[in-house]
């Protein structure tokens, strides 16, 4: 093993990240505020920004208690800086990807040299869960980077001899713990608790639980994580406030709880056996084949005596337990295994590292698949743009004003199709003379070209899929001098209407046996110009539907509840609001007939 303090240790740090800069800018910057959760937490994210109290976070000027506020604290200093938009709001996190990539390259490092750095750092940083979820504006990102820097200090703490460089090591394990801790709750000691004490109880060596280092971070936690703890107590209904962050939210998502129905977070996103695992190669991609070559590698690799073994069974204890942990959830998201990729990204570190992938050796050669695999990828991806390209010369006489830019869509499908294959080529000439590092670079530079050229084209299509502030500023218009009511609204709905607009309204929450009653009386008691929203079923129509009815995938999607209270004369419909193939809804009035019904395509 080689320490960090080695000449030349950091060598590949800015590599690696004007490699991965591209991806990150364009995931980052280069769009709007796409569901799920994203227009939920720019909500927040602006809420913070102008509200006086910091304690809490507020979701349409109401408490947020699923989450602690540090990234919340982050995206609002960002919007005071650069303004309120969600772009701003997502700066913090090209921020969070960069320690992520550090740290996990580091710790790459200390385990195997330069080599294991460089593929562990671009791996960790592009595999497509990890990679969202750091583009992501989510607490989510700011754990990540939590989870990566308690991981290198649980390495360098646990494989250092007593004394400071074990304390050292230790404490920047709290350190990352804290932060984790401090974006998204306990779970933010889970993948460095689990590594630590899976890789002590693996290797009998109890006696590093005995070590006093190993403890004295704690009070650097607590000093982080207290204060914040101490003042939500002291807010009003702040015992409450942390049973909902503690209980509700912790315990919740493993068992049913008693709870108010508001925080019964067991019914939402149910997990299935196995979901995770059954998933994983397709959260790896594009290196699948890489993280599995590694993985069958570790069997034999985990039974090694001394450091050798050693930094393999620490890859492993910092994936497989937290991958089993969550899958004995009730609650599962794709999202909630990116921590444990850091650990496979480690893996993958170490299988290329340690293979030598010459010319006849009869080995086979994962990079090989997945050099197929990036190619199958980018065709994938020149499909959709030709698609895409073929609906935009096919709508363009009848929406001229959405038409989409044949040429752009065919000139960036040869320009990506061309430096693809020129990267693939020079990887595999590099394979074949031995060369695994320079083979990985190509490849990856293959992978990023493919992701970078298709992204710059498709993102501004999917932000016009996307763009809630558009049907936002159109229901306040019609709104402006009327009573709003939101039926039975969704986080996404209430945080549209109120970023930025502030919109007034009422939730009118209701269930199917009251429903019809509860809009009748709403009507009554606020006169003639009393409006309702109700979300609509479905996805609108757009300029793939022709393809998509050809296709047999798309069905007409009905009115939903907004047809019932209609059709039972409830209600009215006045307006309709959509987003092509995207979210439609309804504004309601009532059904006496004095409010006059017109049906307008909003957003298109």
């Amino acid at each position: 093993m080689r320490s960090l303090a080695t000449p030349g240790a950091r060598r590949w740090i800015l590599p690696v990240l004007l490699a991965l800069a591209p991806l990150w800018l364009i995931g980052t910057l280069d769009r709007g505020a796409w569901t799920p959760d994203e227009p939920r937490e720019a909500d927040i994210a602006w809420r913070m920004s102008v509200q006086h109290h910091w304690v809490l976070p507020q979701l349409a000027g109401r408490p947020f208690l699923e989450k602690p506020p540090l990234s919340y604290w982050m995206s609002a200093e960002a919007m005071r800086l650069f303004g309120p938009t969600v772009r701003a709001a997502r700066t913090p996190n090209l921020l969070y990807a960069a320690v992520t990539a550090v740290a996990v390259g580091a710790l790459g490092f200390a385990m195997d040299g330069a080599a294991a750095a460089i593929v562990a750092a671009l791996v960790a940083g592009s595999a497509i869960t990890a990679f969202r979820v750091a583009m992501w504006l989510a607490p989510d990102a700011s754990l990540l980077a939590g989870c990566a820097v308690s991981l290198l200090g649980a390495w360098l703490g646990y494989t250092a001899p007593p004394g400071r460089r074990k304390l050292y090591g230790y404490l920047l394990m709290h350190a990352g713990a804290a932060i984790g801790f401090m974006a998204k709750s306990a779970v933010g000691w889970g993948v460095p608790g689990l590594t630590l004490l899976t890789l002590i109880a693996w290797e009998r060596r109890g006696s590093e639980l005995r070590r006093p280092e190993l403890y004295a971070g704690f009070l650097l936690q607590a000093a982080v994580i207290g204060p914040w703890i101490y003042a939500v107590a002291r807010t009003a209904g702040g015992g409450e406030s942390l049973r909902i962050l503690f209980w509700y939210n912790l315990a919740g998502r493993f068992t049913n709880v008693a709870a108010p129905a508001a925080y019964h977070y067991s019914t939402g996103h149910r997990n299935s056996l196995g979901k995770y695992f059954i998933e994983l190669p397709v959260y790896l991609l594009p290196w699948t084949a890489l993280a599995a070559a590694a993985a069958w590698r570790a069997r034999e690799r985990v039974r090694l005596a001394g450091p050798r073994g050693t930094r393999w069974r620490f890859a492993v204890a910092a994936c497989v337990p937290f991958l089993l942990l969550i899958s004995v959830a009730i609650t599962g998201r794709d999202i909630y295994a990116a921590p444990a990729l850091l650990g496979v990204s480690l893996l993958a570190a170490l299988e290329l590292s340690e293979a030598q992938w010459l010319a006849g050796s009869g080995r086979r050669d994962p990079l090989l698949w997945t050099r197929r695999l990036i190619a199958a990828i980018a065709c994938v991806f020149a499909a959709a743009l030709a698609v895409l390209g073929a609906a935009g010369a096919a709508n363009a006489r009848a929406s001229p004003a959405v038409a989409l830019d044949i040429g752009e869509y065919s000139g960036a499908v040869a320009a990506m199709l061309a430096l693809v294959w020129l990267a693939l080529r020079r990887a595999a000439g590099a394979q074949r003379h031995g060369r695994a590092l320079r083979g990985f670079q190509w490849t990856f530079a293959a992978y990023a070209a493919a992701f970078c050229i298709t992204s710059l084209v498709m993102f501004p299509t999917i932000d016009r899929w996307q763009d809630l502030p558009l049907l936002a500023r159109r229901i306040r218009t019609d709104t402006a001098h009327a009573s709003l009511a939101l039926l039975d609204p969704d986080e996404t709905t209430v945080a549209m209407l109120d970023r930025r607009l502030r919109t007034r309204f009422t939730v009118l929450k209701t269930n199917g046996d009251s429903r019809r009653s509860a809009v009748r009386r709403w009507f009554a008691a606020h006169g003639d110009r009393a409006r309702m929203l109700v979300l609509l079923p479905g996805h609108a129509s757009g300029e793939l539907t022709p393809l998509l009815e050809w296709a047999h995938l798309y069905r007409p999607p009905g009115d939903g509840i907004a047809g019932r209270l209609a059709a039972a004369g409830a209600a009215t419909i006045v307006h309709r609001y959509r987003l092509p193939h995207g979210r439609r809804y309804a504004l309601l009035g009532p059904a006496d007939g004095r409010a006059r019904q017109t049906s307008t395509q909003n957003g298109t």
